[in-house]
């Protein structure tokens, strides 16, 4: 009887250890496949992503940056700190979890995809286009006036 428990028990762990390896190779084959579709499908994410991103720029730049913009003057670095802090968790908001989950699986991690959200708002914001043109009619005022 020992013999045949011993049996037993060594099939037993070659059974365990083949439901592991299946498992391993099962949920590698499945990552690299939902990765790939992320992949093929990166255009759309993309214009997702930029549909969200663009309605929280303009509901900070309405409700924070306008006002610069018109006077043309640059906000302080702690304003324009807070601003992006705040457009990022808008964008989050505005994404859901499933959408912020679904791009911080694409972008790696968090802080990659947090990155790429605040480095599209300060380069939005730096090219503002209302403060250019606030700028350039004070310039062109400004000789007009003397005359």
């Amino acid at each position: 009887m020992d013999n045949y428990n011993i049996f037993l028990y060594g099939i037993f762990y070659i059974v365990i250890i083949i439901v592991i390896l299946v498992y391993n190779y099962t949920t590698k084959y499945f990552n690299h496949k939902k990765r790939q579709s992320y992949v093929d499908k990166h255009e759309q994410y993309m214009l997702v992503l930029i549909y969200y991103l663009e309605k929280a720029f303009d509901i900070i730049y309405k409700d924070r940056i306008l006002v610069y913009s018109i006077e043309g003057t640059k906000p302080s670095d702690e304003d324009i700190k807070q601003n992006s802090i705040d457009f990022a968790k808008l964008t989050l908001k505005l994404l859901g979890s499933t959408l912020t989950k679904e791009f911080t699986y694409l972008y790696g991690d968090e802080e990659t995809f947090m990155l790429i959200i605040v480095e599209y708002f300060n380069t939005k914001a730096e090219h503002d286009e209302i403060k250019q043109a606030s700028i350039d009619q004070i310039m062109e005022g400004s000789p007009n006036e003397d005359v």
